[in-house]
């Protein structure tokens, strides 16, 4: 005879296997849910960040903003300007070779080499302006001691000069204002101010003296660049506009390639424009903010974190963290990934990524196109991240704000946490067997309960709950079983409520007798109702309340309208059948037979009569209410199978709806048979 399993066996072998897949079961569940936990954690976090620092630069700008309006409102700055204007219309037209050779001088050595090459080597006649600014870069530039990036701190060119000696109205305009707005530019945190003719485009004096001081925007060889667009949009703008104009960063090349911004508002007095004021923007703030100053971890962004801007055109706005870190390396990927060379070469040549790159990847075309969100994707580096974008929109500008983590970091801990599970999993696994070997009767209870549970389900109860002892997997079972109970316990209470639900709403639409049979099964409810009260009314004066208010004024006096009938036909007792456009459809004694039923349709109609009365007081309209009263048998019954409706007819139906439409004036027309019906029955003894 062949060996059989002993039950203890089967039950051993059982146990185990179910120990196991239990074990694995749990395994699994703990690191999908440690998964999602993380991530959701990160993303958590990353949203933080950015919406935190989309926050901070928002703040930040709108301050610039604000505090620049106030700085254009200054009373000082039509005398400036006056006082400027006056002082480069004074200035001589021509300088003395020495001075001209000087000057040349210093731009090839000072400007020309600090200037972003091109493709075409910038001519030294292209940029120098010409007469009196010449003649202003000389004495404020070339003849100023201090170096490139300090001469701001010149308040007078030849301070040396004899007391007394006289000084050009220009030199006095400068010595007078110069002290005054270097402290605007440094309150404001301004790179630099300038004040520019409205008229001509010249710009008659600026705080940091570079290349562009003292240059003409529409003539000069920065009449295409972004300070240019900042001053035509100001100038261009209507006259009753006076708001400051905000124009995104583009590379600068008066302020050596440097990305700048520029806001601009113009300057009046007396009601008249005397000019415009620039302040130009440095991304150095921005860029330190979203770059948090080298500070990244600290900020909860480990070692691959980073929140960066990006423009309409794609651009970065900020320099990117590996950037920062390691330049090589970055280089290194960017040719790895087939950067174009001239943006490797320009990005290593200045430092930045800043209006160098593109970044084309999915979190920038969707916060460009105005999304907010987050998402597994490749970054710019090819690098897959975690990202939370964002757009930042200000003074008519999109940007894009970006906070993005590597993949490979933000996820570690999960990768650690899969290794202790695997570990954990097959400890488990060996427990699992000795207690199986020591413990099989022990298994068998919790099993017989779980199953005494079955049966009872099986049998339909669902109002108890099978008892769970210890924290194995069998009472993880126990507890997974109670709560798939309560689980089908609360799906048959939302059941309940959504019959519930509908019944209301069935009983809303039909009246209960037929609703009643509807539920029951019947297809085609149709009855015959012998003696009943028909009232059919007609509102006039739509058309004219159609033509004076909208459609959603027109539906609004409807609703208060058919209100006030609904609230008559529920007083007497009547019931409401349908509305159709401008009619009234209702009915007494038809679901419920009532001996009165014509005393209590002819109060109704009375009553309409004086609801659109009243409503006509309260509201100044003119509506008018013809309605047809009549008696006799009707129709009744569910017409339509897809969208049904409860529908009456019958001749009296007809007659009353005639009664009401041929009527030429408004009021109450009843039929000859009504009529007779309520007159009052003759007293006992009276004549006839």
């Amino acid at each position: 005879m062949a060996n059989r399993m002993s039950v203890r066996s089967k039950l051993l072998l059982l146990l185990m296997i179910s120990g196991l897949t239990a074990a694995l079961s749990l395994s699994f569940l703990s690191y999908t849910r440690a998964n999602t936990a993380l991530r959701g954690a990160i993303w958590e976090q990353l949203i933080a960040i950015r919406d935190t620092k989309k926050s901070d630069i928002l703040r930040y700008l709108d301050g610039q903003e604000r505090i620049f309006a106030v700085f254009a409102a200054q009373g000082q700055l039509p005398a400036a300007f006056a006082a400027f204007r006056a002082g480069f219309d004074a200035e001589k037209g021509t300088l003395a070779d020495k001075e001209s050779r000087a000057l040349a001088e210093y731009y090839q050595a000072e400007v020309i080499k600090r200037m972003p090459q091109t493709d075409a080597p910038l001519k030294l006649a292209d940029l120098m302006p010409a007469a009196a600014g010449a003649s202003l870069q000389h004495r404020y530039m070339v003849a100023n001691p201090n170096p490139v990036g300090k001469k701001l701190l010149l308040d007078v060119p030849d301070e040396s000069a004899p007391s007394g000696t006289a000084r050009s109205a220009y030199d006095q305009a400068h010595q007078r204002f110069h002290g005054l707005f270097a402290r605007m530019m440094n309150t404001m945190q301004m790179y630099d101010l300038f004040l520019i003719d409205d008229r001509t485009g010249q710009i008659l004096y600026t705080v940091q003296k570079e290349p562009d001081f003292a240059t003409n925007l529409q003539t000069g060889p920065y009449r295409e660049s972004v300070l240019a667009k900042a001053f035509r949009a100001v100038r261009d703008a209507p006259a009753a506009a006076k708001g400051v104009v905000f124009v995104d960063f583009e590379a600068y090349a008066a302020s050596y390639g440097a990305p700048s911004a520029f806001l601009a508002a113009p300057v009046y007095e007396g009601g008249q424009r005397v000019g415009i004021v620039a302040g130009q923007v440095s991304i150095d703030a921005l860029n330190a903010a979203l770059t948090s100053s080298g500070n990244w971890a600290n900020e909860g962004l480990g070692k691959t974190g980073e929140v960066y801007l990006v423009g309409r055109d794609g651009k970065a706005r900020t320099d990117s963290r590996f950037l920062v870190e390691d330049r090589k390396g970055y280089l290194d990927s960017l040719e790895h990934l087939g950067v174009p060379k001239d943006v490797r070469l320009a990005i290593e040549s200045s430092g930045h990524n800043i209006l160098n790159q593109k970044y084309e990847t999915d979190a920038v075309e969707q916060a460009i196109a105005g999304e907010t969100g987050s998402a597994a994707l490749h970054d710019y580096r090819g690098v897959d991240v975690l990202s939370a974008y964002a757009p930042l929109d200000f003074g008519g500008h999109r940007w894009a704000i970006i906070a993005e983590k590597d993949v490979a970091e933000a996820l570690g801990p999960l990768h650690e946490l899969r290794q202790v599970i695997l570990l954990a999993t097959g400890g488990i696994a060996v427990l699992i067997t000795v207690f199986a070997l020591l413990s099989a009767r022990t298994f068998v209870r919790p099993l017989m309960r779980l199953q005494e549970g079955v049966e009872r389900l099986k049998s339909g109860e669902t109002q108890f709950r099978v008892a769970v002892k210890g924290d194995d997997e069998f009472a993880n079972l126990g507890t997974a079983f109670n709560g798939m109970l309560s689980e089908m316990v609360r799906r048959n209470t939302v059941i309940e409520a959504k019959t519930a639900q509908y019944e209301k709403l069935l009983r809303n639409v039909l009246p209960d007798q037929v609703a009643d049979r509807f539920n029951g099964g019947e297809i085609m409810v149709a009855e015959t109702f012998k003696d009943v009260s028909i009232v059919y009314g007609v509102l006039g004066g739509l058309d004219q309340v159609q033509r004076n208010t909208t459609a959603g004024g027109t539906i609004q006096i409807m609703n208060e309208l058919i209100d006030l009938f609904d609230d008559a036909a529920e007083r007497h007792g009547v019931e409401k059948v349908k509305t159709i456009g401008d009619a009234y459809l209702a009915a007494c004694g038809l679901s419920t037979p009532r001996l009165d039923h014509r005393q209590r349709a002819a109060a109704f109609a009375e009553d309409l009569l004086v609801a659109v009365r009243r409503f006509n007081e309260a509201k100044g309209l003119a509506l008018t209410l013809r309605i047809g009263l009549t008696q006799g048998e009707v129709d009744a019954g569910i017409v339509g199978r897809k969208r049904f409706v409860y529908e009456i007819l019958g001749e009296c139906v007809s007659e009353a709806r005639r009664l009401a439409l041929t009527k030429v004036e408004p009021g109450l027309q009843m039929s000859e048979a009504m009529a007779l019906a309520l007159l009052p029955a003759p007293k006992p003894g009276a004549a006839p």
